[in-house]
């Protein structure tokens, strides 16, 4: 069916499929592909294919582009993989775009969203893995290892169960289990108060360009994606595989450490509670993505 919302040109449907507000969201590598996706998504906005069909398509796109890195752990597979997988970000713009300018953003179309990105973001870390434990041998089990954790992370296990805890604080007090009033903080009460107004400091003083606003924009599937485009180039410009391999277990250690130390935050401090009364609107620790 043909979308009912017209546009006299190209020009027009920009503004309304890409807003000047989704640079605050995507401030950095995202804006690299809206030359391309913008005019993808003008071509099958005319021709009447819902988001949602896309966004479907983007999830087995990317997929097909981890499996191919992991089928085929050559330089040559690593490409292939990898330009599919940017591909698969392309149409991620595109879904958004069409849905903008033909208003049928839904929730629905938001789970499916963020669904995909729940599957590629991990299914790149251990593909890649894959491909670099093929092409060390003697590091195999090791590399292995440690992307399986990288990729676990990638789903934000704290962030996502401290939200769940909030939630259901919220909405189940009936429950003892869930009445705040039954709960009382552990260990040294001084000690985890001077660890959230330490926390408070050091977030508040970091401005929108400050080392935590560097970190939310760093750990993102087109983050993961540049990376590894990156790794591939020093690959075929003749860097030895050794490095490539190096770099890549480092940033997944880096995700590693992000989510324990998430993890230390919410032991050591009282920002369950915090959450809870809204207090995470002047800042948000988790919130590192």
């Amino acid at each position: 069916m043909k979308n009912k919302i017209k546009y006299g040109n190209f020009r027009e449907y920009v503004k309304k499929a890409f807003p000047p507000q989704k640079l605050i969201i995507d401030p950095f590598l995202s804006r690299f592909y809206r030359p391309f996706s913008l005019r993808l998504s003008w071509l099958l906005y005319r021709s009447g294919i819902t988001p949602d069909f896309i966004t479907f398509n983007q999830i087995i796109t990317g997929l097909l582009g981890c499996l191919t890195i992991s089928l085929y752990p050559t330089t040559l597979g690593f490409l292939i993989g990898i330009l599919i997988l940017h591909f698969s970000y392309l149409l991620d713009c595109v879904d958004g775009e069409i849905a903008r300018a033909t208003k049928t953003e839904s929730l629905q179309g938001l789970f499916l969203d963020k669904f995909a990105h729940a599957i590629t973001m991990p299914g790149i870390f251990i593909s890649v893995g894959y491909y670099y434990s093929q092409n060390n041998p003697k590091f195999q089990f090791t590399i292995l290892l440690i992307c399986l954790f990288a990729s676990f992370a990638t789903f934000n296990p704290v962030n996502r169960l401290v939200g769940s805890i909030i939630y259901q604080l919220g909405t189940k007090k009936e429950f003892q289990q869930y009445n705040l009033d039954e709960y009382k903080s552990n260990g040294n009460q001084e000690k985890r108060e001077t660890n959230l107004s330490f926390l408070i400091n050091i977030i508040e003083n970091n401005d929108s360009n400050g080392v935590f606003f560097f970190a939310r924009h760093l750990f993102r599937h087109v983050s993961y994606l540049a990376l590894i485009t990156l790794l591939l180039i020093l690959e075929i410009i003749g860097i030895p595989l050794i490095y490539s391999t190096i770099i890549w277990l480092l940033i997944s250690l880096s995700l590693i450490v992000k989510e324990l130390i998430v993890l230390y935050i919410v032991y050591s401090t009282d920002i369950i509670e915090l959450r809870f009364y809204n207090l995470e609107k002047k800042f948000d620790p988790l919130e590192i993505h």
